[in-house]
């Protein structure tokens, strides 16, 4: 099957937190990407089963995150496991299409991905050119890093995907690594860097938009690849305790 479109994927660890909260940071990243460019503008959430205008929502967030806690087979609530919210840019697919899936609020311990944050456009259309450039998703992989507190956070192509190892920090175009663990890194030399005010570190293989069959991009991307190996080597989940 044909990988198509882009994604900015973060991780974090267990870390239990209340609908409320995770309704207001699920708020702000919104209005922080409606900033970047028209694209993420306008979301549409489904709510018992019919779309409705994020918008017509805020008021009720909170009250929409905890509909979606996670839940037992029995349907018994488990919010060990946190609280979904998912939206997207339009119902259809086409090359403009942006979805956030967020998964928040979980405090068990796994060797997956504990909490996340993903915004992707479509997976059956070629992107529209004009929503994958560098500077776009820089600015969204950083409004969402800042705004969840991530761990670790990625630019990539799906297409990159069948290069994947066996690990979970991966291969990718841009890479941002927490506060907390941005100290173990040495950037490599061919990668673009940048140390952000909170004393994360942001690293990218090109400012172009980033192609996998493109040598020059994937050379680089190695190069970060294997910067980052360090936090790959920390015991799993590597901020499984709060500084």
């Amino acid at each position: 099957m044909k990988l198509y479109g882009y994604i900015v994927q973060s991780y974090w660890g267990p870390r239990r937190e209340t609908p409320k909260s995770i309704a207001r940071r699920f708020l702000r990243l919104v209005d922080g990407l409606a900033l970047i460019d028209p694209a993420f503008g306008q979301w549409i959430c489904a709510l018992d089963g019919k779309p409705i205008l994020l918008e017509d929502l805020r008021n009720e967030m909170t009250e929409v995150v905890e509909r979606n806690v996670a839940r037992a087979d029995d349907g018994k609530p488990e919010p060990i496991y946190g609280y979904t919210v998912t939206v997207a840019s339009t119902l259809d697919s086409t090359p403009r299409r942006i979805a956030i899936q967020a998964l928040a609020g979980a405090w068990h311990d796994g060797h997956f991905y504990i909490n996340s944050v993903d915004i992707g456009t479509s997976r059956r259309e070629v992107p529209d050119p004009a929503v994958v450039t560098y500077t776009i998703l820089r600015s969204v992989l950083l409004v969402l890093a800042e705004t969840f507190d991530v761990t670790w956070c990625s630019a990539y192509p799906r297409d990159i995907m069948p290069l994947w190892k066996d690990e979970i920090f991966r291969l990718g175009w841009m890479s941002y690594v927490s506060p907390r663990f941005a100290p173990l890194i040495t950037p490599p030399k061919s990668a673009i860097v940048e140390y952000r005010p909170n004393g994360a570190l942001f690293m990218a293989a090109t400012n172009e938009t980033f192609v996998t069959s493109n040598p020059e991009h994937l050379a680089v991307a190695r190069e970060i690849r294997a910067a980052i190996e360090p936090l790959n080597a920390l015991p799993w989940p590597p901020d499984a305790e709060p500084e």
